[in-house]
């Protein structure tokens, strides 16, 4: 197996702390320590546990030596909300970390559950942030980034036309990244996302308004009781 590096940017680094509530960002901090492990070691256990599967002692279960020394990858979504006692448990634990294990928590940030947030720094945990993206000029930077990860370039016109299109949802804007950079050689450019998604974003929101109106009315038909006045028009 391979040796864990000391370094902080490592993804075997004993703890990687994601911290923010952009679902994605979070997620892809999760993949990048599962393929790291998997790429030293192919049979690497990963075990992914919401908050409340969490219990006292199931921590120390988790993370006992093994027979095989199996290399094995520990994951705690929504750690802010863990209980006080399995709490204590993961500050412990933090202070001896098992060789061959990564423990990744996933925290939301702010007060809620800060005390364990703290506990994690001061352990040197390796931190990825996962800010949740707010504003346009954000969503704007991150597929910028997008493109320039997968080593291809798009015009500013182009990913602008992007962000207005495809709205606020990054899984939904790293997706038509994917899409554009497979299927379209060369510089992407705004006429190119044009043709792909230009229109999208304005027929969601008229779909959203439709939806609206006929809702109403047909809750007006249920007040009149299935039968509305002459002239009247139930849908």
């Amino acid at each position: 197996m391979a040796t864990r590096k000391n370094s902080t940017d490592d993804p075997l680094a004993p703890l990687t702390l994601a911290v923010g509530q952009e679902d994605l960002l979070l997620d892809r901090a999760v993949q990048q320590v599962v393929a790291a492990a998997r790429a030293a070691d192919a049979d690497t256990d990963v075990r992914d546990l919401a908050s409340d599967q969490l219990q006292p002692g199931t921590l120390a279960e988790l993370t006992s030596p093994s027979l095989f020394a199996e290399r094995k990858v520990v994951i705690v979504r929504n750690a802010q909300d863990l209980a006080a006692d399995t709490v204590k448990d993961v500050k412990a634990y933090l202070g001896a970390p098992a060789e061959e294990i990564t423990l990744v928590l996933l925290h939301a940030g702010g007060a809620k559950g800060k005390a364990l947030l703290d506990a994690a720094r001061k352990a040197g945990a390796r931190e990825v942030a996962c800010p949740k993206t707010t504003k346009p000029a954000e969503r704007l930077s991150f597929v910028r980034s997008e493109f320039r990860t997968h080593g291809r370039s798009a015009t500013p016109e182009a990913c602008q036309a992007l962000v207005d299109s495809i709205g606020s949802d990054l899984r939904e804007l790293a997706s038509a990244v994917s899409q554009l950079i497979a299927d379209v050689e060369g510089t992407i450019d705004e006429a190119v996302v044009g043709r792909y998604y230009t229109g999208r974003a304005e027929a969601s929101s008229f779909t959203v308004a439709d939806r609206a109106v006929e809702g109403g009315r047909r809750r007006r038909w249920r007040r009149c009781g299935g039968r509305c006045p002459p002239g009247s028009r139930p849908f």
